[in-house]
């Protein structure tokens, strides 16, 4: 019986076993495949299929091919009470416990093609790296890599040099390496340590480009330390 409460517990009152059973669920319908969306939605689903295909070339032409596709599920939401369930209004979750399966999800209010995009690049980078190498990986580098293929204005160059009066007031990398540090404070605080974290990755990217990217990617799954290797 104690077996049985902690099962029903796990898949109904965590964000885990709730995100696990998407496909089990009759709140929710499958409209391609690993996407699905809420039933009785007032999204239109072309729409959110196009969108979907849409960030998925924007990030092909970053990485150069995409591995994401068989271990990531997207869920589509405009229903309150479910995103609440769901934990996220627009994220990409990796729960700890599972091997290999990200779940994008999106509300109604971030259907947008940039912030898909972004969440993404969180997928794919995810799905690259083993789950020991993705341990190593500062959220700074996590949240910078996301916003290279986030074009908002709100990450844009102008807004750096503006809010930093053009790097004199930055936030060091050692300060958001974490996501107790990187997320703490309110809204702005937050978008601030974004715009630092993507100008220090678009850096990075200038100087090292798609290849470099992804032979940091290998290093890393080799057992190379993040700052020696970026570094390199």
């Amino acid at each position: 019986m104690k077996v049985s409460v902690m099962t029903v517990y796990f898949f109904q009152f965590t964000q885990c076993g709730y995100l696990m059973t998407i496909p089990y669920r009759a709140a929710f319908t499958e409209i391609d495949e690993h996407v699905y969306i809420n039933k009785n939605t007032s999204m239109d689903k072309e729409d959110v299929l196009t969108v979907i295909g849409k960030a998925k070339e924007r990030d092909e032409a970053f990485f150069g091919e995409l591995h994401f596709t068989d271990d990531t599920y997207f869920i589509f939401c405009d229903d309150g009470k479910l995103i609440g369930k769901l934990g996220e209004d627009h994220a990409a979750v990796t729960p700890s416990i599972l091997l290999k399966k990200h779940y994008i999800c999106i509300s109604d209010e971030y259907l947008d093609l940039d912030i898909i995009a972004h969440e993404i690049t969180h997928a794919e980078l995810h799905t690259r790296l083993s789950r020991k190498a993705l341990k190593k990986v500062p959220t700074w580098f996590d949240e910078g890599l996301a916003t290279q293929n986030d074009y908002r204005e709100n990450y844009s160059d102008e807004q750096w040099a503006k809010q930093t009066d053009n790097g004199k007031k930055t936030v060091a990398p050692e300060d958001m390496d974490t996501p107790q540090k990187f997320y703490a404070g309110e809204k702005e605080d937050r978008r601030f340590r974004y715009l630092n974290a993507k100008h220090e990755v678009a850096l990075w990217m200038k100087a090292h480009g798609q290849q470099g990217l992804l032979e940091l990617i290998k290093k890393l799954n080799e057992g190379a330390d993040f700052e020696t290797a970026y570094a390199e």
